[in-house]
């Protein structure tokens, strides 16, 4: 403890936190057995100072952020078997690129980790930023066939990618928008199935989702209208509400629904 205060005193020094201040007092009348308890205690509410003013610089930085990320547009095309357009989608690296700027602009970095959970890969994006305060956001997405005439090796990659697509979108608050050019079916695929949307249904009940704003979410006029583009990324943020229903000490950055 003593070495630790020795080495940080010069950093002290130079602190205006009032905190600050009283440690530096006490150091300077010397390190005794009768004030190290003192010390430590200070020395904890220094660092929860720190980290609360980290937390509200994340907070002032990602809304300026948010004031300038650029729109984002579906533009990459998946084809379905006849070569016509399935739908579109805003593809990772197009959005880290429109991103990428403005991060280091207000001193933002993310990475990213994968976990398998049964049929589906976990993505985490973790929102870094340079104050020293962090924010993770875990997508899901089930794994499947992947594109027309996908091999096992393209079709895990897919999933790899959709999912961190969808981690990204979510840590940065982005919704990508769609060009339907009067053709909703065309690029955003048909609607879902009966079995789907009453899964969908089932999870608004669990998790208590306001269905106005999910369905503003979707895109859809009803639950029974979602079309299936959207169905992965849909059912990742109800099952995510789930997931943090269960676990009461989790944040929920959609507490507003």
């Amino acid at each position: 403890m003593t070495q630790q205060l020795a080495t940080q005193q010069t950093d002290l020094a130079t602190s205006t936190d009032p905190i600050c201040a009283m440690m530096q007092q006490v150091i300077a009348g010397g390190i005794t057995q009768e004030n190290v308890g003192a010390l430590e205690k200070m020395m904890g509410l220094y660092e929860r100072s720190q980290a609360k003013h980290a937390e509200q610089e994340f907070a002032r930085s990602f809304a300026d952020l948010q004031k300038d990320l650029p729109k984002i547009h579906a533009t990459r095309e998946v084809p379905n078997r006849d070569g016509t357009v399935r739908y579109k989608f805003a593809p990772f690296e197009e959005i880290m690129r429109e991103a990428q700027p403005y991060l280091s602009k207000h001193g933002f970095s993310v990475s990213f980790n994968t976990k398998w959970d049964s049929s589906r890969l976990i993505v985490s994006c973790k929102l870094l930023h340079a104050g020293g305060h962090s924010q993770t956001n875990e997508f899901a997405a089930r794994v499947g066939g992947g594109p027309p005439g996908a091999n096992e090796a393209q079709a895990d990659m897919a999933v790899k990618t959709l999912a961190k697509r969808g981690a990204l979108c979510d840590a940065l608050n982005i919704v990508v928008e769609h060009d339907t050019d009067g053709d909703d079916a065309r690029i955003e695929g048909d609607v879902i199935t009966k079995e789907q949307s009453d899964a969908i249904r089932q999870l608004i009940r669990e998790t208590k989702t306001d269905t106005e704003k999910f369905l503003a979410l979707a895109q859809a006029d009803s639950i029974d209208k979602i079309r299936t583009a959207r169905l992965d990324e849909l059912m990742g943020v109800l099952e995510r509400r789930k997931k943090r229903a269960e676990s009461p000490k989790a944040t929920d950055p959609d507490h507003s629904w």
